[in-house]
């Protein structure tokens, strides 16, 4: 956390601030005209009005005629920093802190690496639970993604979820920084922006779910568009998502996104029977359609049962038989599935495959599984445990003889 030395009073704080900025246009020959207006709020002790002045004036002064100079630009926003927490007055602080961000955002690519530190300086010169600290980060985020600089954007996503609780914000606000932090993403990471639409969808209920029709096209659009986004089962649970199958414009996209969600080849192409057009019309490609749901569909069929005929392969994907170990292929590439082609005998051995969808089914399955996974071990200890009872043991020859 920055650190500001609290010793000098306002009123001297300010004066010093004057004779910064005076001494620096001067320095750069620049038009000094402000100087008279900076003293005369001070002398009427119009702080907030000073300091939204002097910040909105003179950071672009600063930042084209001193880009040289990092140390007389971020010098002049620590003594701003050092007076905003002396202010008493929440409003006022508010007033300053806005003014500030309001001012580093204009040119975001000017300079962008030294304003993105004053702002984190800002940041960091607040509690932790302070509600400044989400106006910054909102800020901050906007400020870095405009001039490109996506790896601080990135390093931002692990602490959010914790700053969040701390903040104890709205859920409107909550939904803005999901929201942003969607659409920063939406070029660069397609996985990244999509997690955090959802995470947006979560804040709704049913009751204002309507308010989220947009974002949920969206949502069940890209589930089906991202090459890597395979399971997808968990939009169904959201209220946002359910809204849209009673909805007569809506209830396609998403008859199509539990397609891919639950169900597999067959059902894409009876759906397409039905409408011929309507892939297009949303945006998406037929092929690469296509390609997933059969993927799906290959990984669906091998979490069923570990020893797959190519023959059912080919009939549930509705391709070739030569064609079989080429989606197996695929389908191992893509983390679906670990599996061994016996192509003697014409058979995947399955070692382990994608669940796509998690119901009461799986759930029981699993159960299964686990019991006769714990059946054996108890066996297995048994055995162990039999064994040490049963060695034998050493002789020990005695000689008694004195």
């Amino acid at each position: 956390m920055a650190i500001f030395v609290d010793l000098a009073s306002i009123e001297d704080l300010l004066n010093d601030l004057i004779s910064h900025i005076e001494n620096l246009r001067k320095k750069k020959n620049a038009d000094s005209s402000s100087i008279t207006e900076y003293q005369r709020l001070v002398g009427e002790q119009r702080s907030v009005e000073f300091l939204s002045k002097i910040v909105s004036t003179e950071t672009d002064f600063l930042f084209k005629e001193c880009r040289d100079s990092d140390k007389d630009i971020e010098g002049f926003f620590n003594v701003i920093l050092t007076i905003l927490h002396k202010l008493e007055n929440e409003d006022e602080i508010n007033i300053v802190s806005q003014k500030i961000r309001d001012s580093l955002a204009s040119n975001p690519t000017e300079n962008s690496s030294l304003k993105i530190k004053i702002l984190t300086n800002l940041f960091n010169s607040f509690s932790t639970k302070s509600q400044q600290r989400y106006e910054i980060f909102v800020s901050l985020v906007k400020l870095a993604a405009d001039s490109g600089n996506m790896e601080f954007v990135q390093n931002q996503t692990n602490q959010l979820e914790e700053w969040i609780e701390e903040w104890a914000i709205s859920t409107a606000k909550i939904r803005i920084i999901y929201h942003l932090m969607s659409n920063i993403f939406k070029s660069s990471n397609k996985m990244q922006s999509h997690k955090f639409l959802v995470k947006f969808l979560q804040t709704f209920t049913k009751d204002d779910a309507a308010e989220a029709e947009q974002e949920s096209i969206r949502a069940c659009i890209e589930a089906i568009s991202i090459p890597e986004l395979y399971q997808s089962d968990y939009l169904l649970e959201l209220a946002a998502i359910q809204h849209l199958e009673n909805n007569q414009s809506y209830s396609k996209t998403f008859e199509l996104m539990k397609i891919f969600a639950t169900e597999q080849l067959e059902a894409f192409v009876q759906f397409q029977q039905r409408n011929p057009e309507f892939i297009k019309q949303i945006g998406l490609n037929e092929n690469d359609c296509l390609q997933k749901i059969r993927l799906l569909s290959l990984a669906t069929l091998t979490s069923e049962q570990s020893k797959v005929p190519y023959s059912l392969i080919s009939k549930i994907l509705q391709i070739e038989e030569d064609q079989v170990e080429m989606w197996v292929i695929n389908a191992m590439e893509g983390e679906l599935l670990d599996a061994k082609l016996d192509q003697l005998n014409k058979i995947v051995n399955v070692n382990s495959s994608t669940q796509r969808v998690f119901n009461k089914s799986q759930w029981s399955q699993l159960g299964l599984r686990f019991g006769a996974w714990s059946a054996s071990v108890k066996t297995l200890l048994q055995v162990i445990d039999n064994a040490k009872n049963t060695q034998v043991k050493p002789f020990y020859f005695q000689n008694n003889r004195q």
